[in-house]
């Protein structure tokens, strides 16, 4: 069995009635074994969830963003 990397993914998950904001990144790998046949296999490697006071002192939304695929590219966000 091997386990390929295939890129890195980043989940965003508001919660607008306590005003936080949580950020999950996954690495994504093909798991593929002895018989060629593949999955597709999810690590969480960052799971931190901020205030809107938070993300406004990191210097808002797009910063935050910005140094999450700074320190995890390659990072597809959806």
């Amino acid at each position: 069995m091997r386990k390929e990397f295939i890129k890195n993914v980043l989940d965003v998950e508001v919660n607008g009635f306590a005003c936080k904001v949580r950020y999950i990144v996954r690495a994504m790998y093909n798991v593929i074994d002895d018989d060629g046949f593949a999955t597709i296999e999810q690590k969480v490697i960052e799971d931190v969830t901020l205030s809107d006071a938070e993300i406004e002192e990191e210097g808002g939304v797009s910063k935050v963003l910005e140094d999450l695929k700074e320190c995890y590219a390659p990072l597809c966000c959806n």
